[in-house]
This record gives structure tokens, C-alpha cells and sequence, in this order.
């Protein structure tokens, strides 16, 4: 009994978690525009990191509202059981990329962005068998 209740509620739990922190962030994006406006100033500067990639996302609003979507999306349909699958596999990218971006540019939430990562990876790795079938090959007779 204990096994079934351990093995239903660490996914439940990583459902929660990683859609509460992507209707955050996409609702950040899409209600107030979570990277902001470039001013002249950090325009003419030659920032690195942070400043760089906050600039550089911020120049676009129709960006933005994409990849607010795109997170509101993911935490929606990762929130309901019969189509958490379909929500991870639109989180997975998702989180890859933000995660990246974090290394890469040195944003400074790298351990929550792995974090959410790893959870959805762990998700997609539980949901294989419903997954396998989409990735095996299948000869088609003429």
C-alpha cells in the first residue's frame, strides 16, 4: 500500500510544482511583461548576462506573450490527470531552454530552473510506456 500511495503522489506533487511555476512566470509574462522595456541606457550598454538576456527578451513583446502562452499552456495541462502527459512534453522544452538560458547567461535561478527540469523529465519518464509507441517505427506496406 505504501509503494502506491509513494508511487501516485510524487507525480501528483511534481504536477503541482511545475505547473504553479509556470502559470507564475506566464501569467508574469503575459499580465505585466516579466522582462520589461529596454531603456536607452541599458540600450547603449554593453551588458553581459543578466543584462544582456533581460534586454534582448525584452525587446519583443510578441515574444513574450509566445512564451507566456506557451508556459500557461504547459502548467494548465499539466495540472489535469488525463492530460498531464501532453503538458509535460509541451513543459519539457520549455524548461530546457529557460533552464539554458539561466547557465548561460548567468541569471541566477539556475538550481530552481534545473529543478523544474529534472521534474519534468521524471514526469515524461513515468508516462514512457503511454510515449514509447509514438517514437517506435512502424513499416507502412504498400
Amino acid at each position: 500500500m505504501f509503494k502506491r500511495v509513494f508511487a501516485q503522489s510524487i507525480p501528483a506533487t511534481f504536477r503541482l510544482f511545475l505547473a504553479a511555476n509556470f502559470l507564475i512566470y506566464g501569467a508574469a509574462k503575459l499580465a505585466f511583461g516579466q522582462f520589461g522595456v529596454p531603456t536607452a541606457e541599458i540600450s547603449a550598454l554593453r551588458g553581459e548576462g543578466f543584462t544582456l538576456a533581460w534586454t534582448f527578451f525584452g525587446f519583443s513583446s510578441w515574444y513574450e506573450i509566445f512564451i507566456g502562452l506557451g508556459e500557461v499552456a504547459a502548467g494548465l495541462l499539466i495540472l489535469i490527470p488525463r492530460t498531464s502527459t501532453v503538458g509535460a512534453m509541451i513543459y519539457f522544452p520549455i524548461a530546457v531552454n529557460v533552464m539554458m538560458v539561466n547557465y548561460c547567461f548567468n541569471i541566477g535561478v539556475q538550481d530552481l530552473s534545473t529543478v523544474l527540469t529534472v521534474m519534468c523529465l521524471v514526469l515524461l519518464w513515468l508516462d514512457r510506456r503511454k510515449l514509447l509507441p509514438l517514437l517506435a517505427r512502424k513499416e507502412v506496406r504498400q
